[in-house]
């Protein structure tokens, strides 16, 4: 079997679980809507769907960030890990831990800005919402006010601010967990790494987020089971059924 062959084979491969990553998590999204709604009401997965991407939207637009300020030097300075590869690789660059500072956090905190400027509209339709008994899990209009504008003025500024700082740099730092097992498992940069590569670095982000719940739990929320099982499903379901389905218009050349 050729070098050519055996790199066809692996293309084949990677599409194959692709296309099966790709309808499993479309199923489990589907299943947790509907768990959701017959546990509790369609309206919690509709807010649960919102605090959870408010939560992480600050990591997922950091770790887009990376990819357009990377460049130059790369972190590890071409040393070798003990097993002789790479400790993290080319890719990962001092350049690129500029994006949550330069893109990532500026445009977080736009988006919390917007959220707060529009509050009392959405006040008015979550207040609605109690009122009727839309909600049973979420039934509390402090969470609400928590996910969405960081709690109680003049607080929520800083609620909100440590709350991006955190999740954007928890990010980085699970992109560059993930970027490092990568290379213990001697995967090469831009070969995928199923799971780990769209996980990595939302699960850091998570745990980064949670920290102040446990310094102060009076002024930041622990996120519940719920927010983080959906994240757990909701993210790699967005890269992979997305990337998916651009390789299936031709917008990308492979699934990944």
């Amino acid at each position: 079997m050729t070098a050519t062959e055996t790199l066809e084979e692996r293309e084949n491969r990677n599409k194959r679980i692709a296309f099966i990553l790709a309808l499993f998590f479309a199923c489990l999204l589907l299943v947790n809507f509907l768990v959701m709604s017959v546990f509790f009401t369609w309206a919690d997965w509709v807010s649960l769907l919102i605090f959870s991407l408010l939560l992480i939207v600050p990591a997922y637009l950091s770790n887009a960030s990376m990819v357009f300020t990377g460049g130059g030097r790369p972190i590890d300075g071409g040393k070798l890990f003990r097993d002789g590869r790479r400790i993290l690789g080319d890719h990962k660059t001092v350049n690129g831990l500029k994006g949550p500072l330069y893109v990532g956090i500026p445009i977080s905190i736009m988006l919390f800005l917007l959220f707060i400027i529009l509050w009392q509209p959405i006040k008015d339709i979550v207040i609605q919402g109690l009122n009727e008994g839309q909600y049973m899990l979420y039934n509390d209009f402090e969470v609400f006010k928590y996910y969405f504008i960081g709690g109680q003025f003049p607080m929520n500024f800083l609620v909100l601010l440590i709350r991006i700082i955190l999740a954007s740099y928890g990010a980085v730092i699970g992109d560059l967990a993930g970027s490092f097992l990568k290379r213990r498992f001697d995967i090469k940069s831009g070969a995928p790494f199923w799971i780990v590569d769209q996980l990595d670095f939302a699960l850091i982000a998570i745990l980064f987020v949670a920290i102040p719940s446990f310094i102060s739990p009076t002024i930041f929320l622990f996120p519940d089971i719920y927010i983080f099982i959906f994240l757990i499903i909701i993210t790699p379901a967005v890269s992979i059924i997305a990337n998916t389905v651009a390789y299936l218009v031709g917008l990308k050349s492979v699934p990944y």
